[in-house]
């Protein structure tokens, strides 16, 4: 009786497509960089540190981004984005995620000689008996989704000036959940850090 539900595939979406359900039927608000900046200059302490933690999953951050030990590898870890990063830089990084992109994670496009195109992000170059392989990381919401390809067989491999970071992904959050996220961040989720707290 159970054989039509057994049968039935999943449907497969990424975690982009899957964004908080907190994020449902909201408008979108195009923020600025100046106007998150001046805000969090008078509204970044006593923030909500477990609504920062739910905003990072729901923004769907952990696809890409470690963060205390959790979450994928092809985006940069920002357990310690407070010691990398200004509060207007980390505004200004996901505001404008084309604006500076780090090497080790800029996107590709690799055209292959069978005339296969494969996008996405290099993991791993490693040496094997049967050649040189670049493996690709195809879907960065997914880190099985990888495709090793011979650099021999690599006819033109080109570097993306656009960030693998989708942009937009503050446009769904109020200025105080952003300011949320933003502590969150910058404490490395330590909700006691003296950078917080009311002066």
């Amino acid at each position: 009786s159970l054989k039509v539900i057994l049968a039935k595939k999943p449907e497969k979406k990424s975690a982009l497509e899957n964004l908080g359900e907190m994020f449902q039927g909201r408008a979108k608000t195009e923020w600025s960089l100046n106007e998150l900046s001046d805000y969090a200059n008078d509204h970044l302490r006593q923030r909500d540190f477990d609504q920062g933690r739910k905003l990072f999953a729901a923004a769907g951050c952990y696809a890409c981004h470690r963060f205390n030990n959790q979450g994928g590898m092809t985006g940069p870890d920002l357990t310690t984005a407070g010691r990398r990063y200004s509060v207007r830089d980390l505004l200004d990084q996901v505001v404008n995620p084309s604006k500076v992109i780090n090497d080790q994670f800029s996107a590709v496009k690799i055209l292959t000689d069978d005339g296969r195109i494969h996008t996405g992000v290099i993991v791993n170059l490693g040496v094997r008996r049967d050649g040189d392989m670049i493996v690709v990381n195809t879907d960065l919401t997914d880190p099985n989704e990888r495709v090793s390809i011979n650099r021999n067989e690599i006819e033109q491999l080109v570097v993306s000036n656009t960030s693998p970071m989708p942009s937009g992904l503050f446009s769904r959050m109020t200025k105080e959940e952003i300011m949320d996220l933003t502590a969150y961040l910058l404490s490395g989720g330590d909700a006691s850090h003296e950078l917080f707290q009311s002066r």
